[in-house]
């Protein structure tokens, strides 16, 4: 917890015994806000009764002294933090601990310094990457991301049907002008060349657009947390973008290269006419 995440409140000290933080949503689920006193049982310190022989839990009282929100919804639900001290004697540990957690300045590192930590530490200390916490919330993402390619490239064949429609009643509209051309000298060659030309324009065009189109739409709904999703099912009360550019180095290439192949055909049929075919057929 650090002071970017607290909502209200402050961080409890070692000079602040009894006082703990709680998450900005379980803090709502309990009606316990900064002030309040909050009581919590201790498993570990459960007492067995000399007259009924039953156990008795021996309950503790802490004064809430803030709150927190991390974003994470799994920690603003369920997570109350206090000091080392207060929550050793809570959990009964004496001066031991039972997780210690480690930050690193660029995440994706975390698997390299995992196997460092477990080189150095006793086989006995199990050593967990947030990847390896996650990994059923990744992977159900890498569905979606591949689910969301298909529909992509679906989307974009669409597009390159539309493209050959297109082209191929433009060959249709314009076979006298094909015709005259080729009559004064434009070989096959340029023919197509030209109708070549017009579909690379097109895709260039209209990738570009929807390149920018994306790419905006992307930082807005990032920044303004636009898209709200269930947090009890993603962890997440809002929809995160990450741009990958290689990811969409990829969606552009294969749109140009659709709108390319897509012309391939429309400009065949305009290079195969004759000058008397075309003239003819006006």
């Amino acid at each position: 917890i650090t002071e970017g995440t607290m909502v209200a409140g402050m961080i409890p000290g070692d000079s602040a015994e009894g006082g703990i933080l709680l998450g900005h949503r379980l803090s709502q689920r309990l009606q316990a806000y900064p002030g309040d006193l909050v009581r919590l049982v201790s498993p570990t310190s459960v007492r067995v009764s000399r007259m009924t022989g039953s156990p008795t839990p021996v309950y503790w009282t802490m004064r809430v002294t803030g709150l927190f929100e991390t974003g994470m919804f799994i920690y603003d639900n369920e997570f109350v933090v206090m000091d080392r001290e207060t929550a050793q004697a809570f959990a009964g540990l004496g001066e031991a601990v039972s997780t210690i957690s480690v930050m690193v300045e660029d995440p994706w590192q975390a698997p390299a310094v995992q196997a460092r930590l477990e080189g150095s530490l006793a086989p006995t200390v199990r050593v967990e990457t947030w990847q390896e916490q996650n990994a059923a919330l990744f992977g159900a993402l890498k569905l979606e991301k591949l689910g969301m390619g298909l529909v992509i490239f679906f989307i974009m064949i669409v597009a390159a049907f539309n493209i050959v429609g297109t082209f191929t009643m433009l060959v249709a509209f314009k076979t006298r002008e094909i015709g005259i051309l080729q009559a004064m000298g434009l070989p096959a060659r340029s023919v197509g060349r030209i109708f070549l030309t017009q579909g690379a324009i097109i895709g260039l065009l209209g990738t570009s657009l929807g390149l920018i189109l994306g790419l905006a739409t992307a930082l807005i709904v990032d920044q303004t947390g636009l898209v709200r999703i269930d947090p009890s099912i993603y962890f997440l009360d809002h929809l995160p973008i990450h741009i990958d550019p290689v990811d969409v180095l990829v969606v552009v290439l294969a749109s140009m290269a659709l709108a390319v192949v897509a012309t391939i055909h429309p400009a065949r049929r305009a290079a195969a006419l004759t000058p008397v075919e075309a003239v003819r057929a006006e």
